[in-house]
């Protein structure tokens, strides 16, 4: 690990369903609606995403994203259009933000 100091942002959003069936169609709208916002998030300072669903839990139904953006103003600009944007919310789950200034990173 190295100590470097850095301005960039990154946030989590996780989701939890009932059952597998919603966790698998709210997943493909989620990732077809990102694919349209892409090109712009990356324009507004969107350094990476990344997208996974949550692996050898029995009965647990979680998707998590996680988006780094390369400072505060990248942050606030994306969130903004990611908050303006229809995600087609039909579908009942929890839903939980969080955001973190990255202090450190560890190279592979």
């Amino acid at each position: 690990m190295r100590g470097k100091t850095m301005a960039s942002i990154m946030a989590t959003y996780a989701q939890d369903f009932a059952t597998k069936w919603e966790l698998e169609a709210q997943n493909k709208r989620d990732l077809d609606i990102f694919d349209n916002l892409s090109d712009r998030l990356i324009e507004l300072g969107m350094i990476s995403a990344r997208h996974g669903v949550l692996f050898n839990q029995k009965e647990k139904h979680r998707l998590i994203a996680i988006l780094e953006f390369k400072d505060a103003d990248a942050y606030k600009n994306c969130m903004e259009l990611i908050e303006a944007t229809d995600w087609n919310r039909e579908i009942n789950r929890v839903e939980r933000l969080e955001s973190y200034v990255i202090d450190a990173e560890l190279d592979a």
